[in-house]
């Protein structure tokens, strides 16, 4: 389990390289089905 949890986070920099952090949340918040408004998601 360590070992696949090292693996995950050696992997953020390059999955991050293809998916911003704001996207990924997105498709967290629409995937289910969380309602939020844009203008109150980021600074």
């Amino acid at each position: 389990m360590m070992d696949g949890l090292r693996e995950y986070i050696a992997d953020q920099r390059e999955h991050h390289r293809k998916v911003t952090f704001q996207e990924e949340y997105r498709a967290f918040l629409q995937k289910h089905e969380i309602e939020f408004d844009e203008r109150y998601l980021w600074d």
